[in-house]
């Protein structure tokens, strides 16, 4: 959106298909982690299970910030669907601040299940349709472009 939006103008990302390109972009984080963890890290003396989920947590933390903060609040996910992260007032992009927040517990599927459980929980009927607790935090939500 070019012009600053009036809630009733925004068309908000459906659930289910945000659910899907978040288990699609995870599958992709773990291959991508374990591609590292056979061929750089094996030598490690750190549980592979372990290491493995450490390494993915800090790949989907940097994949999911950087593709969101310097790709107009898109990831390769959100590109394929025409959906973005925006500043829930202003419907445009938001700060590099926010998005960090924004992806403190979506870079890995285990804080990310709890944080959407919470936010479903705690968003009930509101109409920005937020499902994570980081969302009202870092006030944003993911709208159709």
């Amino acid at each position: 959106m070019s012009r600053k939006a009036k809630l009733s103008e925004v068309d908000y990302a459906e659930i289910g298909l945000r659910i899907l390109i978040y288990f699609l972009e995870e599958l992709l984080i773990f291959a991508i982690a374990w591609i590292l963890m056979s061929t750089i890290f094996w030598t490690l003396e750190i549980p592979f299970f372990i290491l493995l989920n450490i390494i993915a947590y800090l790949i989907g933390f940097f994949y999911f910030f950087i593709f969101e903060t310097y790709n107009n609040g898109q990831t390769l996910g959100k590109m394929l669907l025409h959906f973005r992260t925006v500043n829930e007032e202003t419907f445009q992009s938001t700060s590099k601040k926010d998005f960090l927040i924004n992806c403190l517990l979506k870079s890995h599927w285990l804080p990310c299940t709890i944080d959407f459980v919470l936010g479903t929980i705690k968003n009930l009927g509101e109409p920005q349709k937020r499902f994570r607790i980081m969302q009202n935090a870092s006030k944003t939500v993911v709208i159709k472009d």
